[in-house]
């Protein structure tokens, strides 16, 4: 199950779009540290030169994958539960990836987070055509 997805400005860290399953567990208070964390670790990763971080897990009864699908200027952040398809999660977020750049390009201003904020239906349209 997908508990939250994050789109996020790959040179700012801003998280442009943040998108909640309804009946999600997630504390919604921590997304700005955690889209943090993730913008740090990735820019590490790319300081160091190993390639682009792309997955997260966790262990233990509320384990998580957090996949992570970065294509210039912008990184999609999926928060979904371990048992689930991380492929299936992959292209769920290459298919958000391409909608975002269908309606936006990619020339915007990370700053203007209002103009993003009705993206989160798109995305849930993508999201629900998944089983």
């Amino acid at each position: 199950m997908l508990d939250l997805i994050l789109i996020q400005d790959v040179n700012s860290g801003v998280n442009l779009v943040e998108y909640y399953k309804e009946n999600s567990p997630l504390n919604t208070n921590h997304s700005s540290i955690f889209s943090g964390f993730l913008s740090a670790i990735q820019a590490m990763s790319k300081e160091l030169e190993i390639g682009n971080i792309a997955l997260i897990s966790t262990e233990g009864e509320n384990a998580h994958h957090c996949i992570i699908t970065s294509v210039e200027p912008i990184s999609i952040i999926l928060i979904i539960d371990k048992n689930d398809s991380i492929q299936s999660w992959k292209d769920i977020g290459l298919r958000i990836c391409n909608a975002f750049f269908k309606l936006y390009g990619k020339e915007f201003d990370p700053h203007e987070i209002s103009e993003f904020k009705d993206f989160s239906f798109i995305i849930k349209e993508i999201c629900d055509g998944y089983k």
